[in-house]
């Protein structure tokens, strides 16, 4: 008889989604303190900061929620492409982007009425435009691409929609995993006002994760909504 192979059992969990969200987050903290006062930038205010600096402390943050589901699917699972779905089809290319450029233009200002009529504030973008604003050449607008639109969606979604999600649907199952996830994933950008777009912008990810099984398509999505963000950003700008 053909000897049975055997499957290594998935034993990541929260545990590993959180400790991960700790570590990437206190790196962050202590090597962005380290960098700035190295480069005798320590009392700089953040949005002062140049967007070269401000890729620079993107690295340690990326590298923790990076690292976190690269070791947990490759010492506890099967991989990132089979535990977490990180793979695409090109079909996730044009139902990705609609989905993220719609949720931009069509969703969030829908969801902003009653919020306006209640606070008055009307300066959703005033975070997205401190930043926009310090790309004034060619070089600044890459610099912005690739942070904004390029390197947060593949691995925010890779960490939230893959090591996060999976891990909170293996315990709770995949309604409580989105409204969890989104709302976490709302809550770190620290911005009250911003809140419920990010945390619906989480909630439209994590959807089309659950939804397709695999990242591409919240990938896709993540760069629509985040495009939109940049090239209306910078189009008002100039």
């Amino acid at each position: 008889r053909p000897t049975p192979l055997v499957t290594r059992p998935v034993t990541w969990g929260v545990g590993d989604a959180v400790a991960g969200f700790l570590l990437a987050n206190a790196c962050a903290v202590v090597a962005g303190a380290v960098i700035l006062a190295a480069t005798g930038q320590g009392a700089t205010p953040v949005n002062q900061l140049s967007l070269a600096m401000v890729a620079v402390l993107q690295v340690p943050l990326w590298i923790g929620y990076l690292g976190a589901p690269l070791w947990a699917a490759g010492r506890k699972g099967h991989g990132i492409v089979e535990d977490f779905g990180f793979r695409m089809r090109w079909s996730d290319i044009p139902i990705g982007l609609a989905v993220g450029v719609a949720t931009q233009l069509l969703i969030i200002p829908l969801l902003y009425i009653p919020i306006f009529w209640l606070t008055g504030d009307r300066d959703i973008s005033a975070p997205a435009r401190s930043l926009t604003d310090r790309a004034t050449d060619p070089t600044g607008v890459v610099l912005l691409i690739l942070i904004v639109v390029v390197g947060a969606p593949i691995i925010e979604e890779l960490f939230f929609r893959g090591l996060f999600l999976r891990s909170v649907e293996r315990r709770l199952g995949s309604r409580w995993a989105l409204v969890v996830t989104s709302v976490v994933f709302g809550a770190i950008h620290l911005e009250l006002l911003q809140f419920p777009a990010l945390a619906l912008a989480g909630l439209v990810f994590g959807g089309l994760a659950v939804w397709s099984g695999r990242l591409g398509p919240s990938i896709w999505a993540h760069i629509g909504f985040n495009g939109v963000a940049v090239v209306t950003l910078l189009s008002n700008s100039t």
